[in-house]
């Protein structure tokens, strides 16, 4: 049995900021607001024992969120919380997802609805999980003067950690000048073209925070954002 206590206060953590915990590399990764990520090899269900009674739910094996920060289940069971990470719920039991949606308050709506409605935006990054190329969606980030100065992983899918050689978590939600220190600026030019202008680029050039030369297909998928195909030679 492990300490979960003595663990929370070691590492600051509160229960009322944590968003979700997930199994992740035989660790649990345990996501808090504003904070990094604290990574434990305490079970998940041990977690989530010491977290307030009903606030918090198990969608699948070795992942557990919190019910008041999903904004939508989709009819496949695919989880979205309000930070936009998904998560699948376990497939053979959709009927449940379903009710807790209705539970939830979210929308639930009618055949016709469902059939006509199209999916969110995280959810179409979702369908990209297992392509076996990589694939990211990054968010244009401006400053004061409205110039497009950084821009922020938004979606990985797991090819990425594969030919970045970073753990998807790592790179979410942060500066890709943060993850990559020694990345070129010049890649910016061309995805705030795309983020901008919706035009698409081909590039390839050699990449030195992976050590490689790529080819990356550029586009697109809403106003903002460019998404990459990232191909290594």
């Amino acid at each position: 049995m492990y300490d979960v206590s003595h663990y929370f206060k070691n590492h600051n953590l509160k229960a009322d900021s944590i968003l979700y915990i997930y199994r992740h590399d035989s660790k649990t990764v345990i996501h808090s607001e504003n904070t990094e990520d604290a990574v434990s090899s305490i079970p998940v269900q041990e977690v989530a024992a010491f977290l307030p009674e009903g606030e918090f739910v198990s969608i699948a094996k070795g992942v557990v969120v919190r019910r008041s920060r999903i904004v939508n289940i989709s009819d496949l069971g695919v989880y979205t919380m309000t930070d936009g990470k998904t998560f699948q719920g376990r497939r053979r039991y959709l009927s449940e997802h379903k009710r807790l949606r209705k539970e939830l308050g979210l929308d639930v709506p009618s055949p016709k609805e469902e059939f006509d409605t199209p999916l969110g935006f995280y959810e179409k990054c979702s369908i990209m999980d297992e392509m076996p190329l990589a694939y990211c969606v990054i968010e244009l980030v401006f400053d004061e003067d409205g110039h497009g100065v950084d821009f922020i992983f938004r979606y990985c899918n797991k090819e990425m950690a594969v030919v970045e050689g970073v753990p998807v978590e790592e790179m979410l939600n942060r500066s890709f000048y943060e993850v990559f220190r020694n990345g070129d600026r010049k890649w910016l030019v061309s995805y705030a073209d795309v983020a901008l202008n919706g035009t698409k680029h081909t590039l390839k050039d050699f990449s030195p925070e992976i050590g490689k030369d790529l080819t990356i297909y550029c586009y697109q998928p809403e106003p903002g954002f460019c998404a990459c195909v990232l191909l290594p030679e």
